[in-house]
């Protein structure tokens, strides 16, 4: 079955997909027909941001921005038809656009009717649900194409996404595979780097290169951030990591170090989680690899493990969001259960999904 896989990030910097071919009797036999990226409608993105960013908003607002999200990805998909036209798509899957995601309840806009009636493929969606209805985080859910498709018995290694928010996954032969997130990724960092110098990130990480950390109040900060606290499995969102959080920073002295603080900020609460495992090899994916200056952080900070491309393993990072969204949109089609445990804190495993015919 033809699977296209639909992801639009928490950092909301453009649409992501991933067409494959999926069998049912061996999950690891797929094969990955096309893969595209697309920008993302400027009118739209603003509406996102600024409710984000609000943190409230009228029902009328989200009830209109979760329908003309859905009707924009229809027509994302309709582009990619045409232009890959010589490719069938039996099904999609689509996550959505997180506008909040909090301990009791997590909300992703993107109408699936209308995705589906406007494209004239079922759609499935909404994945996050299911997981919470059986007390768990709805999050991450990346740990099941890592535990799936990556994770072997010969090696103890790790997959890290640093996105919007950062994510680990662990996996080590013989025990179960354990995910979730680490705190702030890029979030931060960008949030400061657009009060500051009105640029979008920090290009390789160039600006906070140029700045001096203080490590006494990265250990102050981490050591008041209940988050870091708290046991996993566990997730967060731009809720808490937002823009009051990142206004703690605007105290240090020259811009250039606000931006070196956010930035090591990141890199050490990424790395206090590394330093709970036995690992050897992490896998990096997400907008983060391209920052040299936190990249350059955590292997300083981790001079015994090898951080490595997540390309490396095949599966291109930048897509794989969007292939996790095909693949659970497939499991889903065919019944099988779809998240882990061990990662969201669900009480058992349980099929995710909801369909919408076309």
């Amino acid at each position: 079955m033809f699977v296209l896989g639909v992801n639009t990030g928490t950092s909301v910097d453009g649409v992501d997909l991933a067409l494959v071919k999926w069998n049912a009797d061996n999950l690891r036999d797929f094969e990955i027909i096309e893969e595209a990226s697309y920008e993302i409608d400027p009118n739209v993105k603003q509406e996102i941001e600024i409710l984000i960013a609000k943190q409230k908003a009228s029902l009328e607002d989200i009830s209109n921005l979760h329908y003309k999200i859905g009707r924009f990805l229809a027509f994302i998909v309709n582009e990619f038809k045409q232009e890959y036209s010589q490719h069938q798509i039996d099904l999609i899957g689509i996550h959505g656009q997180t506008v909040f995601h909090g301990a009791e309840s997590t909300m992703q806009l993107a109408n699936l009717s209308v995705i589906a009636k406007l494209t004239g493929i079922t759609t499935i969606g909404d994945f996050r649900a299911g997981d919470i209805a059986f007390a768990g985080n709805g999050a991450p859910l990346t740990s099941y194409i890592d535990d799936v498709l990556i994770k072997n018995d010969n090696e103890s290694l790790a997959t890290l996404n640093i996105g919007g928010i950062a994510n680990i996954t662990i996996m080590r032969p013989n025990q179960i595979t354990l995910a979730y997130d680490t705190g702030p990724g890029n979030t931060l960092i960008d949030c400061l780097v657009k009060k500051l110098f009105q640029k979008n990130f920090d290009h390789k990480g160039a600006i906070a290169e140029s700045g001096k950390v203080n490590e006494q109040f990265i250990e102050t900060l981490i050591a008041k951030t209940d988050y870091f606290d708290l046991a996993a499995p566990k997730s967060t969102g731009r809720e808490y990591f937002d823009e009051k959080f990142a206004d703690k920073f605007l105290d240090l002295g020259n811009k250039e170090n606000i931006i070196a603080n956010a930035s090591f900020f990141t890199a050490k609460t990424i790395s206090n989680e590394i330093q709970k495992y036995d690992l050897q090899k992490v896998y990096v994916s997400g907008g983060g690899i391209k920052n040299l200056y936190l990249m350059q952080s955590l292997a300083e900070l981790n001079p015994d493990v090898q951080f490595l491309n997540h390309d490396e393993l095949n599966i291109k990072g930048q897509y794989k969001e969007a292939m996790l969204f095909s693949l659970l949109a497939f499991t889903c089609f065919k019944d099988i259960p779809n998240n882990v445990p061990s990662s969201t804190g669900a009480k058992r495993a349980t099929i995710l999904g909801v369909i919408a015919k076309a």
